[in-house]
């Protein structure tokens, strides 16, 4: 672009230009009246200070290094989106506290209308659904669907699906559908009896048909909600980790490379199969902190989550660890 025949001359106009509107926080308009030259000429010359470096752009990311790591856990694991939350040390809030505020500002992010989202239960998850306010603009015809069988029983146990299905419902004003059937019942035959009751066989199709599923993994221990429900007993417990059980979704269990662990405990347990989360358009696992690595790294491994939301600690020991394997 030609300015003015002297490059002294040019040099000078850009700057003065770029000053007035970077320093000055004039306008176009406003600098084109201080110059005497058009608004046309003015934006012209304002990109061209940018061409030739007079005016350089940084961009201050505080949030850097969780971007980083959110980008390499994307390309170790084929993922479309991982969110990475930064957790101040002196925060009061608990570890699933903060991961469920991220998880439903992302699920408020993608929802579309005509969603069926799929949830589970779990302290996590909870968190999410409490987090979860109704949109500015109502998603039409979404709906709100259990994935696993539900719980009963004591303490972080009663903390099951029914309940954060229906907080998840309120928050989108979507109508829920409850899978109202134990997570884990006695035998297989139970189990296919029990699916060929045609509710229950209605809420299971739904579950396929949900484009969105959101969960988190569970830990085999002896404290698990599983075991403190009663569906799983200690001696159950060290079967699994026997076997090599490194995580749960859905009550089913799998180990380090993403397979199921315990084929005749699978056959009994009611809810998606982990097969039928590799399909999902949009699966979020929500999980963090150092007992849940492993079972996150299986979990990625299966393929059952095709988007993570997870503290900065355990992001960078799943980038860390050079071939994934924990």
């Amino acid at each position: 672009m030609e300015i003015e025949q002297n490059p002294s001359s040019e040099h000078e106009l850009l700057v003065r230009v770029a000053r007035m509107y970077y320093e000055h926080d004039l306008n176009q308009q406003e600098i084109a009246e201080r110059v005497g030259l058009s608004r046309s000429r003015i934006s012209r010359l304002l990109t061209r200070a940018r061409e030739v470096g007079i005016v350089q752009v940084t961009i201050v990311d505080e949030f850097q290094e969780e971007h980083g790591l959110s980008r390499e856990l994307e390309s170790m694991y084929g993922l479309k989106r991982v969110v990475v939350c930064p957790i101040s040390e002196s925060s009061p809030k608990p570890l699933r506290w903060h991961l469920g505020q991220a998880a439903a500002r992302l699920l408020k992010e993608i929802i579309r209308d005509g969603d069926v989202i799929g949830v589970t239960g779990g302290t996590t998850m909870l968190e999410m659904a409490r987090a979860l306010k109704p949109l500015p603009i109502k998603r039409e015809n979404v709906k709100i669907v259990q994935l696993e069988g539900a719980l009963s029983g004591k303490g972080e146990a009663l903390i099951h699906g029914n309940e954060i299905v229906a907080k998840v419902a309120a928050a989108f004003d979507a109508p829920p559908y409850f899978l109202s059937a134990p997570t884990i019942v006695e035998s297989r035959e139970l189990r296919d009896a029990l699916a060929r009751d045609p509710n229950l066989r209605r809420i299971l199709e739904k579950g396929r048909q949900a484009n969105i599923a959101i969960f988190s993994v569970g830990r085999p221990s002896k404290s698990c909600i599983l075991a403190q429900a009663g569906y799983l007993s200690a001696e159950d417990i060290d079967v699994l980790l026997s076997k090599g059980a490194v995580g749960d979704i859905c009550s089913r269990f799998f180990t380090a490379d993403g397979s199921v662990c315990d084929e005749s405990l699978n056959d009994r347990t009611i809810g998606l199969e982990l097969d039928e989360l590799t399909q999902k358009e949009s699966c979020i696992l929500v999980a963090g902190g150092p007992k849940k690595i492993p079972g996150i790294a299986g979990a990625l491994r299966g393929g059952f989550a095709n988007m993570l939301v997870t503290d900065e600690i355990t992001a960078r020991t799943l980038v860390d660890s050079a071939d994934g394997a924990l």
